[in-house]
């Protein structure tokens, strides 16, 4: 009885490792192929030419702005200034905006 009891322990012991691999294999895989929901659009990086900090915005491609609004935009591409990244701004009214309704805004 004492060896059945050793056969019947080992196999559980190698059941469970078997489930524990394919458990991880499976969340390797799943995870490989499902896009995380916390991961944006990945991002473009857009590097200027431009003496001034306004010029350098104004030479981003309408494919960087997120509109807003009227005259509003916000900058969804990582630009490089002067070697120095810069994100995130936004644009709302003003001469800027009036540039940006002009270049990008609807046709």
């Amino acid at each position: 009885m004492l060896a059945l009891e050793r056969s019947y322990i080992r196999y559980r012991e190698a059941v469970m490792v078997v489930n524990s691999t394919v458990l991880i294999a499976l969340v390797i895989l799943i995870g490989a192929t499902v896009p995380s929901f916390a991961e944006e659009e990945p991002k473009q990086t857009f590097t200027c030419t431009a003496k001034t900090f306004n010029e350098c915005l104004m030479e981003a491609p309408c494919s960087a702005w997120k509109r807003l609004g009227p005259k509003g935009y916000q900058l969804s591409t990582k630009i490089i200034f002067r070697g120095n990244p810069v994100e995130g701004e936004t644009i709302s009214g003003g001469t800027m905006g009036e540039m940006l309704e002009t270049k990008c805004g609807k046709k």
